[in-house]
């Protein structure tokens, strides 16, 4: 009856140590998963075969693959600045650089500003002209990140509704490559040629197009609009460009660019893209991890010239968008000079850069393919994700579209910037 009693006893003790034992094993994956869930954190396991999920407001899993691809939120830098904004250029790789802040954003939890209704833009708004029915904030009353379509009219006005230290940003491209771009895209070249007309008979008499209330706003000196031409005492719209030429308004357009580089951080340059933010990233305190991307809006088919109709059109559009032409000369200099300075650490982190988005893109996507529901008047290319790697956030986040993701980034501000 001894023996039995110690037997039992002995059963009763190994039965709780492994009980014992198995809590504790998985009590700190447990703990991961309940954070995951309420704070829509990034775990990195010490074991990187450990896979931890959780599920996300559109049915879509954070799936842990390597160490880089969805970034420790909790790790940032000790400088790191977390509120930014994108004034949202048209057709300068905005929409890349919007898709890098909405990640950025929902990784950490931050405030985006955007609007309870359909619309998925400002623009040809002012932030304040706008400011109704915005979701609120995360914390406080400040917001984080704005990298929606407006129009910018100074950093005191665009401090109202976000953070003092607020990092301003913008995208520059070639006037001439910008312009046809917008005019490819939104279909005035296929307007054009129904009515047998050319480019260059529509920059010299823009009134061809006068049907359409914002063709001028989208290809008229547009870059400078976005970033706050309008402010300014130039002649706006269908004006013949040898007026913005003369004397009387040459010194306002020099007070409108020396006020750009008071009141925008950093300009980044299309034709350099890759370089831009790396010099962006410096500034910022990001991780370049935080830098990963696809390309996305693209058309697939952009239009092509030879090279003597491309130097007789580069000349017609350094007249039509004069301004454009000055900013763009001026910040690209600017750039190129950064680029100087940093030297060759620069192009190894470049060739970094490049090397984690093939990896990262030979991982997800499937392939790269015409999408005809995507907006546009031409073919847009769509980043197909492998469908073994549907479930898998990090793709899904960085291949999505602009438009669906604006719809995710509405669901997460609507539960008060939970992701869950």
């Amino acid at each position: 009856m001894k023996n039995s009693n110690i037997k039992k006893l002995i059963f009763i003790l190994l039965f709780l140590l492994i009980f014992l034992l198995t809590l504790n094993k998985f009590h700190f994956l447990k703990k991961v998963n309940q954070e995951d869930i309420l704070y829509g954190q990034w775990y990195y396991p010490s074991d990187t075969n450990v896979t931890i999920t959780a599920k996300s407001t559109v049915g879509i899993q954070y799936i842990e693959n390597t160490r880089w691809r969805c970034v420790n939120p909790d790790y940032i830098g000790d400088n790191a600045r977390t509120s930014v904004a994108l004034l949202k250029v048209h057709k300068a790789g905005s929409t890349t650089i919007a898709s890098i802040l909405y990640r950025f954003g929902i990784r950490r939890r931050l405030s985006f500003i955007m609007q309870k209704d359909n619309t998925h833009q400002f623009w040809p708004k002012t932030i304040d002209k706008a400011y109704k029915g915005f979701y609120p904030a995360c914390r406080d009353d400040k917001y984080d990140i704005l990298n929606i379509h407006s129009r910018y009219n100074g950093r005191d006005i665009l401090t109202k509704y976000m953070r003092e230290d607020t990092y301003v940003i913008a995208p520059l491209r070639h006037p001439m490559d910008q312009m046809m771009s917008g005019l490819n895209y939104y279909g005035y070249i296929n307007k054009l040629k129904k009515m047998g007309k050319t480019i260059e008979e529509f920059l010299d008499n823009p009134n061809i197009l006068t049907n359409d209330p914002l063709v001028m706003r989208l290809v008229w000196n547009s870059m400078s609009s976005v970033i706050g031409l309008d402010d300014f005492d130039i002649p706006k719209g269908s004006k013949k460009s040898y007026l913005i030429s003369t004397p009387k308004y040459i010194k306002e357009i020099d007070r409108f660019l020396n006020w750009t580089e008071e009141n925008i951080d950093f300009f980044l340059i299309r034709e350099k893209f890759d370089e831009s933010l790396i010099l962006l990233k410096d500034r910022l305190g990001w991780r370049i991890e935080d830098l990963v991307y696809f390309s996305l809006n693209t058309a697939a088919e952009p239009p092509k010239r030879n090279r003597r109709d491309t130097n007789r059109l580069r000349i017609k559009t350094e007249e039509f968008s004069y301004i454009d032409y000055l900013l763009y000369e001026r910040m690209k200099l600017k750039l190129d000079r950064m680029i100087e300075e940093k030297g060759a650490e620069l192009e190894v982190e470049v060739s970094k850069l490049r090397s984690l988005n093939k990896e990262f893109s030979e991982y997800c996507l499937d392939n790269v393919e015409i999408d005809p529901t995507l907006y546009g008047a031409v073919n847009i290319l769509d980043n197909r994700v492998k469908d073994v790697r549907r479930d898998d956030i990090c793709c899904h986040e960085t291949a999505i579209n602009e438009l669906p993701y604006v719809e995710e980034v509405k669901k997460y501000m609507k539960k008060s910037c939970v992701r869950f």
